[in-house]
């Protein structure tokens, strides 16, 4: 069985998870902000982690990523499509919150160049390309999971008019995702967790789309 913790970060209220299975082996993914309540998540249940998941590199997804890796000694995977965006999260710092910076981590891995499903101690982990919120924009199924980034969320779907978006994959990307299990749990990057069955059936602007 999975473990699923939320944990929202940062002005956006960006959805974090720590996922980790029933030997403890567990996953980080979308470390926006709020590293110091990451790791005491992770070292009051003695989570054995083995990487950091990204769905995309927009800025309030990746704030935490650099101390993360420091801290646990694991790597960061990323789609490649999204490294130029990744390399760029300072400047769009600057334009919509006018302060901080972060340190941008290394890419250790791109998903588009691994095998599919990535397996970490007994966690399998299905990556599926959704671009359209961003170039390199993924999805990852996890058991009866799915955590969608910004590609879909309980009662919208992504915004193409960030640095990145194209609607028409975002379109293809969602008409993808409509045709998965419904009783998928759904664990966007912002907002509720719900289920695929709850979204299809009262999501109006997926509606539209599909």
């Amino acid at each position: 069985m999975l473990n699923v913790k939320l944990i929202k970060t940062g002005k956006w209220k960006e959805n974090c998870f720590v996922i980790h299975n029933s030997i403890n082996a567990g996953l980080i993914i979308d470390p926006g902000q709020n590293s110091d309540e990451i790791i005491a998540h992770i070292k009051k249940n003695k989570i054995s982690v083995k990487a950091i998941l990204n769905t995309h590199a927009h800025y309030d997804h990746v704030g935490a990523v650099q101390i993360l890796k420091k801290t646990f000694l694991i790597p960061f995977y990323l789609h490649s499509k999204d490294s130029r965006l990744l390399k760029s999260v300072n400047l769009y710092i600057s334009i919509f919150e006018g302060e901080k910076i972060i340190s941008v981590p290394d890419v250790d891995h791109y998903f588009d160049k691994n095998k599919n499903p990535l397996i970490f101690n007994e966690i399998s982990v299905k990556i599926i390309e959704t671009p359209g919120h961003t170039p390199g924009s993924v999805c990852f199924q996890v058991e009866g999971c799915l955590f969608s980034g910004d590609t879909l969320f309980e009662k919208e779907i992504g915004r193409v008019d960030l640095p990145g978006g194209n609607q028409a994959e975002l379109t293809q990307s969602l008409i993808e995702l409509s045709k998965l299990p419904p009783e998928l749990k759904l664990y966007p990057g912002h907002g509720n967790p719900t289920t695929m069955k709850q979204v299809i059936s009262k999501n109006l602007k997926l509606r539209d789309l599909i």
